[in-house]
């Protein structure tokens, strides 16, 4: 079973990139956004298993990432958001990751076996799928 994604991101070839990785382990690019206001509304019309979202997008003064991310965590607390920004972690990770981010990862810095990893960690379903799949290939 792939695992629903939204990406919100205002870069269009990080967006590329990173559905591109995402979907080699398993996941199913729902949508994507380019800021927040445009996150929220896809996150309610596709309702999708995982999020992964940029905290340095240009939104609206009204509607910023960090309240993107608030929202999806109140409206919705058990689907994972993954936030990739390249802010370090020193600036922001804690604060994330106590209110509920399933991972923060600096762009510059994404491991996607780590991110598979985390993946895995939280759909299982993905790795029974790798394995599988493995199998096959011999």
């Amino acid at each position: 079973m792939a695992v629903g994604t939204l990406i919100v991101d205002d870069s269009v070839a990080f967006r590329l990139l990173l559905s591109k990785r995402l979907e080699r382990i398993g996941c199913t690019i729902l949508a994507e956004a380019g800021n927040a206001r445009q996150g929220l509304d896809l996150f309610h019309a596709v309702k999708p298993d995982l999020v992964t979202m940029d905290l340095m997008m240009p939104d609206e003064p009204s509607f910023t990432s960090k309240e993107l991310f608030q929202t999806i965590r109140a409206e919705s607390p058990k689907t994972p958001i993954i936030v990739i920004s390249v802010q370090s972690k020193v600036a922001n990770a804690a604060t994330f990751l106590s209110e509920g981010a399933a991972a923060y990862l600096e762009k510059s810095f994404i491991n996607f076996d780590e991110v598979r990893k985390k993946l895995e960690s939280l759909f299982p379903e993905l790795k029974r799928a790798d394995t599988l799949q493995s199998r096959m290939r011999r």
